[in-house]
């Protein structure tokens, strides 16, 4: 019997130590991104050989986003992208110091080849392509006259997409049920720029559906879902009510825009902005079309992701698979994402406390005797009169 019991615990010891060895891995150093003309590359180097898998967030479904390395034997391994696969975000940046384009994503590597486990680690992967200087050279000698250089540079505005409950002022919103109204709000901090707001798109946030709600004028393309802006008179403030809506049998919604800005006091904003839809439409981009686009600066921005409810859905299990973004964990905000998230489970809800609940039972169940003895001597009596 003894025998017996060490070659069973000697089993256990075989069987769930190479499991865990399996997990006596991990990363070294922060990995490297090289990022290159037509993709990105990102090298990793692991305490012991690595055999996992590396895939883009939300992709591991879409087998050209995840690469496995179960026959690897070296501890470093490279994952590499073509730019624009694997929803990888997409946006333009305009600053005196960054004038480009920006491309992010978000790579999990994995030691496991099916759980997420502790040892994993999640990286966002930034490239930024900047736009080259154009300089245009011509020469005009008139006299040897000393020149001076005066430069400027005027600071470039900070604009915001944001997406808001209540008013153009109300508090973020980060949940939402179908057909709440909110408001989706673009603001930049300057009274030199005016901005347009145009290139406007909506997607599921996993590359599956992408649809535009305003084209490159920066009219609405579906007034049944998103209806044209409204602009103050400076135009450097947009916003436009909205019904929530989503993408059938997703959980999340992602917005993002292009702005571009122009400056009011050189007249660059004519015919620009604010647009004039509809009819005026045809006009107004024969004007703009005069403008040249070297007068415009073009940046694209996004607002934070939306967890939306269906219809039906008033418990937690709703999202219970939806990722909070980071800014909603901030002290400054978490108390407002926690008051959505009740207010939306406890909407439709009828809540009885247990003696409540005892009691409406009890008086179910004396209603259902009553009954029941009812109808035993009405059948009693009917038998009874039929005999005499």
């Amino acid at each position: 019997m003894y025998n017996i019991i060490v070659y069973l615990l000697l089993g256990v010891t075989v069987i769930t130590a190479d499991p865990i060895n399996l997990l006596d891995n991990g990363l070294h150093g922060e990995p490297l991104v090289d990022c290159m003309e037509d993709r990105v590359k990102l090298t990793f180097k692991t305490e012991k050989p690595f055999s996992g898998r590396i895939f883009v967030k939300g992709m591991i479904d879409n087998p050209n986003c995840v690469t496995k390395y179960a026959s690897n034997k070296n501890s470093s391994v490279q994952f590499q992208l073509q730019n624009g696969d694997c929803n990888m975000r997409r946006s333009r940046k305009l600053s005196p110091e960054h004038r480009g384009v920006e491309q992010s994503i978000v790579v999990v590597v994995s030691f496991h080849d099916t759980f997420i486990t502790k040892v994993d680690r999640a990286y966002r992967c930034t490239c930024f392509y900047m736009e080259a200087d154009k300089v245009v050279t011509n020469r005009f000698d008139v006299s040897a006259l000393p020149t001076t250089e005066l430069v400027d540079t005027a600071r470039m505005p900070q604009c915001t997409y944001s997406i808001r409950r209540g008013s153009v002022n109300g508090p973020v919103v980060n949940y939402a049920q179908i057909g709440e109204p909110v408001f989706h709000v673009w603001k930049c901090d300057s009274d030199t720029f005016s901005m347009l707001i145009h290139n406007c798109f909506v997607d599921d946030g996993a590359g599956r559906e992408r649809k535009p709600v305003l084209d490159e004028n920066g009219c609405s393309i579906d007034s049944i879902i998103v209806s044209d802006l409204t602009y103050n008179n400076a135009a450097n403030m947009a916003y436009t009510e909205v019904n929530v809506f989503k993408f059938a049998d997703k959980v999340s919604t992602y917005f993002q825009c292009s702005i571009t800005s122009c400056m009011i006091s050189e007249g660059m904003c004519k015919g620009i902005t604010p647009p004039r839809c509809g009819a005026a439409a045809r006009k107004r981009r024969t004007v703009g079309e005069n403008a040249t686009r070297d007068d415009r600066m073009t940046m694209d921005i996004s607002a934070e992701k939306i967890v939306v409810l269906d219809l039906e859905d008033t418990k937690e299990e709703a999202v219970i698979d939806a990722v909070i973004p980071p800014s909603a964990l901030s002290n400054d905000n978490i108390q407002e994402n926690i008051r959505q998230v009740n207010a939306l489970y406890h909407s439709k809800k009828v809540c009885f406390s247990q003696p409540a609940m005892a009691l409406f039972g009890g008086l179910l169940a004396f209603l259902l005797f009553v009954g029941i003895a009812s109808f035993v001597v009405f059948t009693m009596q009917l038998r009874k009169r039929g005999k005499l």
